[in-house]
């Protein structure tokens, strides 16, 4: 009898210890563990006596006791017994106890046997995985779509498994950088995808992604201040995860350059994101509403000589250099693919000696003309004032724009200007103004008898 006595005081100081450490280990409010650990008390009670309706739990640390009270009422023949008490019984614990008498019985879950006993310890351990998943949707959820430090804890099968701090996550196959490797202990930077739960009820699963589209976002977002500014603005991003990445930027601001933003001084931001993609090549992509001007940006390293597009079929055709075609494909066609994606056209990239051969005919030119002529309207018949800017080499589109929106559509217009009057508009500055000067410099000559005064007007050409 005093072994048993001895193995229940046991029980009772290693369930105070064990709230302990629970309660320390996962980081949860005590009482709420008091909480769950009451309903696995209760729920053993039910399983011995059917009923829950006349009792209570009591936890009391200081005497290291914990322990159920179960309101009874005396009777002579009992017919419920978690809800009734023998007479006889009843003046154990009350000498003077009567017939129809309410009393408190005081009785101990932990000694109700292994039946009962598991059936608490099932409860209590249900609950604790409700209070955990819940914790661990209160830290994350908000977080969803940001990115992460962690360590990789481990790799089973094609999973891996990384630690951020309060939780285990796991990156699935389908969110891994293609050939990227994974070594136990490293840091490593991630998305928070998402959180999902497991089919069955099962506990929750955090995802977290190194190939989301949203990965490369957000390193642009922390590299790059003016895109964490909403200065400049990602349009949208196109990515075969570990092979190539376009980014499509703008800015509403004329003095900002979005490209030059993204790649900073010497290329410091970029490189900063290079590093942490790896070998995946990162192209930045001015966008425009020409779509035949966004093509020609969207399908860099490569130039097109030629684009012609058809609005209505969404489809597209792209002429290079013969030595541009294979970069402007991309390796199994990974630059095209993703050029058509950011852009929303089908992309037909043809070389310039493909496209001279096919269109040797005149049935072949007609052909082109009228799968095409949406998105080449007739011009005004009016004449033109002087030289379109565009027939100037090196003259980037955003500073072609600048410029027009400054009332200098021709390069009668620009020439007639200094490198000071270029400083003083808005979004060109001292380096601009100088190339400028450089690209007139070197494809611009005037004819002799010129006037020199700026009343005068200027007749110009380019180079031939």
């Amino acid at each position: 009898m005093a072994r048993a006595k001895k193995a229940v005081a046991e029980k009772k100081r290693s369930f105070f210890e064990d709230i302990q450490q629970v309660t320390a280990d996962k980081g949860f409010d005590k009482q709420e563990i008091l909480e769950v650990v009451e309903a696995g008390l209760i729920a053993a009670y039910k399983r011995k006596y059917r009923t829950t309706d006349n009792v209570k739990v009591v936890m009391d640390k200081d005497k290291d006791d914990v322990y159920v009270v179960a309101r009874r009422v005396v009777v002579d023949n009992i017919v419920l017994p978690g809800m009734q008490i023998h007479l006889d019984d009843a003046r154990k614990v009350k000498a003077d106890a009567q017939l129809g008498e309410e009393i408190d019985i005081i009785e101990y879950p932990l000694e109700f046997g292994r039946i009962a006993a598991q059936t608490a310890m099932q409860i209590v351990a249900q609950k604790l995985r409700q209070l955990e998943q819940n914790k661990i949707r209160e830290a994350y959820e908000g977080k969803i779509g940001e990115l992460m430090n962690g360590y990789i804890l481990r790799k089973r099968g094609d999973t891996v498994y990384v630690d951020l701090g309060k939780v285990e996550a796991i990156m699935p196959v389908k969110h891994q950088i293609p050939k990227e490797r994974y070594r136990v202990e490293d840091k490593i930077k991630v998305l928070l995808h998402s959180i999902e739960q497991d089919k069955g009820g099962g506990p929750l699963r955090v995802i977290v992604s190194r190939a989301d589209r949203m990965f490369v976002h957000k390193l642009f977002e922390k590299e790059v201040p003016e895109i964490f500014e909403k200065i400049v603005t990602i349009k949208t991003i196109g990515r075969i995860p570990g092979e190539r990445s376009k980014v499509v930027v703008t800015s509403e601001r004329q003095n900002v350059d979005p490209v030059g933003a993204c790649v900073g001084v010497r290329g410091v931001r970029i490189q900063a994101i290079v590093r942490e993609l790896g070998t995946e090549r990162i192209d930045i992509v001015e966008w425009a509403s020409d779509p035949r001007e966004f093509i020609t940006n969207a399908l860099t390293p490569a130039t097109p000589s030629l684009v012609k597009v058809d609005p209505t079929s969404r489809e597209a055709l792209a002429v290079v250099p013969d030595k541009d075609l294979a970069i402007a494909i991309g390796r199994e066609g990974t630059n095209v693919k993703i050029a058509s994606y950011v852009t929303g056209y089908k992309i037909d990239v043809k070389s310039e000696s493909q496209f001279s051969a096919e269109m040797a005919s005149p049935e072949a030119r007609k052909r082109l003309d009228e799968i095409f002529e949406v998105a080449a309207p007739v011009e005004e018949t009016t004449e033109e004032e002087g030289t379109p800017l565009t027939a100037l080499p090196g003259l980037a589109p955003r500073i072609i724009r600048i410029l027009k929106d400054n009332n200098i559509k021709y390069i009668e217009d620009l020439v007639s200007m200094g490198e000071e009057d270029l400083i003083h508009i808005e979004g060109i500055g001292k380096a601009t103004a100088k190339r400028i000067m450089e690209i007139i410099s070197e494809n611009v000559e005037f004819e002799e008898g010129e006037a020199q005064e700026q009343s005068q007007e200027l007749d110009a050409e380019p180079k031939a």
